[in-house]
């Protein structure tokens, strides 16, 4: 098999960050909408476009074309790497919401203990007041 040209590398490289940037902003939406379930997913298509790239990155920087990158392709390779820092801004923005939703997430369940660990007003077989607290009471009919 022929070695692909440094041009195919880029425009590949290109293709794969727009497509991790469009996976980002999926993975951005459903995160915003509490849509947990549906992450792994889009995790494994994340991982495997990360994977490409990194491929394509060894095969830039083994190839033997490689000096044109310094000069005639300069252009090409600031375009790639502006859109990079994008595409890790997006990420960053996507670790923050997970950081978010994790601490809501154990919010919501230290209150849900507290909850059903509080005392709790109830009425015994005569009707009267009884507080019990936190107290995990088997009851035999």
């Amino acid at each position: 098999m022929a070695e692909r040209t440094i041009r195919d590398i880029l425009k590949e490289q290109v293709q794969l960050l727009d497509r991790l940037s469009e996976v980002l902003d999926q993975e951005c939406g459903l995160l915003k909408q509490r849509k947990a379930l549906e992450l792994p997913a889009l995790s494994k298509v994340k991982t495997d476009l990360l994977l490409k790239l990194q491929t394509n990155d060894s095969s830039l920087k083994n190839h033997p074309e490689r000096d044109l990158l310094k000069t005639d392709l300069l252009k090409a390779k600031n375009m790639i790497l502006d859109k990079l820092a994008e595409v890790k801004m997006k990420n960053d923005v996507n670790g923050r919401l997970i950081e978010l939703n994790m601490a809501a997430s154990r919010r919501l369940s230290a209150s849900l203990v507290q909850i059903r660990d509080t005392t709790t007003l109830t009425y015994d077989e005569r009707g009267n007041k009884n507080a019990l607290a936190g107290l995990h009471l088997d009851f035999e009919a």
